[in-house]
C-alpha cells in the first residue's frame, strides 16, 4: 500500500554583495566582459526578486555565469587586483565572509545551484507520473553541489567561522540530507510499483541511515544552533518514521513465513521508534506528524494481530529488541558528479541529469530483485 508523499526539505540560496568585476580596463565594452558582469549583477538582486525567481531559471543563470568564470579565469587581467566578493551565510545571513578569491566566489555559485535544485526537487508534485523521478535526480544534484561546494573550500585558508553553511560539516550534512530525500523516492516509487515488502524495507532502513547521519551533523558544534529548530524536528522525525516503515515491511515479511514472534518484536521497535521522536520533537510540520499517526495506527492493528495469533495459536517467544539483527539496508541513490552538476545543457536539453542521476527509479525492479534473492 503507498503512502501520500510527505514534505521535503529545501535549501535557501546564499545571498551576496554587488561587486564590480573590472574597471578602466581595455576590454571594458567586449561583449563575452558585457556578459559576465551582468550575469554576476543578476546575482546581487534584492532578495525578494531572488526567491520568486523560477528556481530552474535561477539556476541557469548561476551555471551561465560559473562557465563565464571558467572561461576567463585563464586571462592575466581579467579582474582587477583588489577585488572583493561577499557572501552570507544560507541559514543565518547576518553572517558573511567577504574574500579576494575566485575559489570562494565559485563554491558559492555551486551551492546555489545546489539550493536551486532542491527548490526545483520539493516543488515537484511526486503524486504526478514521472515525478518521484524527477525529484529524486534533483536531489542527487543537489547532494553533489553541496559536496562539490565544501571540497571547493577545503583550499581556502581563511578563517571559516562566517561561511559555516559551506564548512566540511555542513556540506557532508547537506549531502546525506539531500540523499536521504532522493532514497525516500526510490521508497514511495518501490511502493507504487507493489515492490516485495522486504525489498521496501532495505530502502526505507537506508533512508533511514540518512536522516541519522544527517540528524548526527546537526545536533553538535559547529552546527548546533546554526539551523532551525524545524529543521532538526523534520530530519530526526524522518529518521524514526522511517526506522519504523523499514521494521513495518520486514515484519510484514516476517508474517508470511509465521516467524511471529520476531514480528511481534519488530513492530514493537517501530512503534515505539515513532512514539519517541514524537515526543522529542517540537516544530516539524504538521503533515508529517500525521504520517508518522498513520503508519503508527498500521502497526499497532498489524501488532495486536500478531499477538493474538501468538497467544492462540504459536505460542512463540517475542525476542528482546537489543537480541535483533540490524535490518538489512540499500542504497539506491548517488551523489551527483560535478560535471553533471554544471552542466547547462540539463537546463536546456530536457534535463539530461534527470535522467542519468534518476536512473535508480528505473532500475528499482532489477536492483529489487537482486535484493530479494540475496
Amino acid at each position: 500500500m503507498s503512502r501520500p508523499p510527505s514534505p521535503m526539505l529545501s535549501v535557501p540560496e546564499k545571498k551576496t554583495a554587488a561587486t564590480e568585476l573590472f574597471r578602466d580596463r581595455h576590454f571594458f565594452n567586449s561583449a563575452f566582459f558585457t556578459d559576465l558582469r551582468e550575469a554576476r549583477a543578476s546575482l546581487s538582486a534584492p532578495s525578494s526578486q531572488a526567491t520568486t525567481q523560477d528556481a530552474a531559471s535561477r539556476r541557469a543563470l548561476l551555471l551561465r555565469y560559473h562557465c563565464l568564470l571558467a572561461s576567463a579565469r585563464d586571462d592575466p587581467c581579467d579582474f582587477d587586483d583588489d577585488l572583493a566578493f561577499t557572501w552570507h551565510d544560507a541559514f543565518r545571513p547576518h553572517l558573511r565572509r567577504t574574500a579576494a578569491s575566485l575559489r570562494f566566489e565559485k563554491a558559492a555559485v555551486v551551492f546555489n545551484v545546489g539550493a536551486a535544485s532542491s527548490r526545483i526537487a520539493t516543488a515537484v508534485d511526486r503524486a504526478a507520473e514521472g515525478g518521484v523521478k524527477a525529484a529524486c535526480g534533483e536531489f542527487q544534484r543537489a547532494a553533489g553541489a553541496f559536496r562539490a561546494a565544501g571540497e571547493m573550500m577545503e583550499g581556502e585558508e581563511e578563517d571559516t567561522e562566517d561561511t559555516v553553511d559551506m564548512g566540511p560539516e555542513a556540506s557532508a550534512m547537506l549531502e546525506r540530507l539531500m540523499l536521504a530525500q532522493a532514497q525516500e523516492c526510490c521508497f514511495e516509487r518501490a511502493l507504487a510499483a507493489g515492490t516485495s515488502s522486504a525489498a521496501c524495507s532495505k530502502v526505507a532502513k537506508q533512508a533511514a541511515l540518512y536522516y541519522e547521519e544527517a540528524y548526527a551533523s546537526l545536533v553538535i558544534p559547529p552546527l548546533q544552533n546554526h539551523f532551525e529548530r524545524s529543521w532538526v524536528a523534520h530530519i530526526l522525525l524522518k529518521a524514526a518514521l522511517f526506522n519504523a516503515e523499514a521494521s513495518y515491511r520486514y515484519a510484514i515479511e516476517l508474517h508470511e513465513k509465521t516467524e511471529i514472534g520476531e514480528e511481534i518484536a519488530r513492530l514493537q521497535f517501530g512503534i515505539n521508534a515513532i512514539v519517541d521522536a514524537k515526543k522529542a520533537v517540537r516544530g516539524a510540520p504538521g503533515s508529517l506528524y500525521d504520517a508518522a499517526s498513520r503508519l503508527e495506527q498500521d502497526m499497532n492493528q498489524n501488532l495486536e494481530r500478531a499477538l493474538n495469533e501468538n497467544n492462540r495459536i504459536y505460542l512463540l517467544r517475542v525476542p528482546a529488541a537489543k537480541l535483533l539483527a540490524p535490518l538489512p539496508a540499500a542504497s539506491l541513490v548517488r551523489s551527483a558528479s560535478l560535471s553533471e552538476i554544471l552542466d547547462v545543457k540539463t537546463e536546456t536539453e530536457g534535463n539530461v541529469l534527470n535522467d542519468r542521476a534518476g536512473e535508480c527509479t528505473d532500475a528499482i525492479s532489477t536492483t529489487v530483485n537482486v535484493m530479494e534473492n540475496n
